[in-house]
């Protein structure tokens, strides 16, 4: 992937672009590809559209450690084994 400025401009005011020679079928479902440019080689040049500055988004987190591993244990089944009696405590007053 280049990345490259565009010339001409003064070099406070430079913006930046990429442009990439790429598989059509991989923009399928992204843009609309017309049938003459399907499974082919297509070249993609991506401009901003003004030069304000790219916004810095937070990354948020997904969820708490629980959320983010649940479901994730690929190993045999866990069984909880049986937890006893439990023991008979005096009454809070």
């Amino acid at each position: 992937m280049a990345t490259q400025s565009l010339k001409g401009k003064k070099p406070s005011s430079q913006a930046e672009f990429v442009r990439q020679t790429i598989r059509s079928d991989l923009l399928e479902g992204i843009v609309e590809i017309p049938s003459n440019l399907k499974n082919r080689l297509v070249e993609v040049i991506l401009l901003p559209l003004n030069n304000e500055k790219p916004k810095h988004h937070r990354n948020k987190r997904a969820g708490s450690a629980l959320e983010r591993f649940a479901g994730a244990w690929v190993g045999e089944p866990l069984l909880r084994q049986d937890q006893g009696n439990y023991e008979v405590r005096e009454e809070l007053i």
